[in-house]
């Protein structure tokens, strides 16, 4: 008959799998340490019994035999054996679902663990690109605050240009009203150009809110560069 396990050998007080305890927190090493106190305990509880149920077995039997005839010893024998085979057996499968147990709890722990981790590298990646996303818009935002102001200062210029060639003849006739109009003029043209400003300044929230905004800008750029290349065209002609 063979007993189940090692009852002579030395007993386990590792585990086989090597794990770096600087990943753990003191919590979860004491925790570890602990369960292996336990079962190097449960190890040394189940070969003593082991041990002893053999021993007993041997001692039942030879009583047996010495008290009882020979077919009769070896019938009491056999059942003995049989019992304690079913014995160790029981132990082994107890064993062996505390085992599954274990197995089953460090799973759900580390899947814990590794879940909270990344719930947390979520919500840091989404905070990264957020602020990412808000200091790209500033940035736009900005841009097309220069880009409007600069084509009102040019619009503005142009038609004051206009409106004072239009007027030239006029003005050299009369200095005072030319200064009545000249003034009059730049009050207007401030208040209108104020009012295009803040027009423009909503025009452009509402663009950069929709899903155009990329495409808009791009086309007040083009627009931009236009402008200034047919300024650059007009002042060369008229300085030649």
């Amino acid at each position: 008959m063979t007993l189940a396990g090692n009852v002579s050998g030395s007993l386990q007080t590792t585990t086989n799998d090597m794990v770096d305890t600087g990943s753990f927190t003191e919590e979860e090493v004491y925790l570890k340490d602990t369960l292996a106190a336990y079962r190097t305990a449960a190890d040394a509880a189940a070969r003593i019994q082991a041990a002893f149920r053999e021993h007993a077995l041997k001692v039942q039997t030879l009583a047996v035999e010495a008290s009882n005839p020979e077919i009769e010893a070896q019938n009491i024998v056999a059942a003995m054996r049989i019992q304690h085979a079913f014995r160790n057996y029981e132990t082994r499968k107890k064993i062996a679902a505390a085992a599954r147990i274990q197995y089953r709890f460090r799973t759900w722990k580390i899947r814990k663990d590794f879940l909270n981790m990344r719930r947390q590298a979520i919500r840091i990646q989404a905070n990264f690109r957020g602020f990412n996303v808000r200091r790209q818009y500033r940035k736009i935002c900005w841009s097309v605050g220069i880009l409007e102001k600069a084509i009102l200062r040019w619009r503005r210029k142009r038609k004051g240009f206009c409106r004072l060639e239009i007027q030239a003849d006029e003005t050299l006739q009369d200095p005072n009203q030319e200064s009545d109009a000249e003034e009059d003029f730049f009050k207007a043209s401030r208040k209108q150009a104020e009012e295009r400003v803040e027009r423009s300044v909503v025009k452009v929230q509402a663009m950069f809110r929709s899903r155009r905004a990329q495409e808009e800008y791009r086309r007040m750029k083009l627009e931009c560069s236009q402008l200034e290349y047919e300024q650059l065209l007009h002042l060369d002609t008229e300085m030649g």
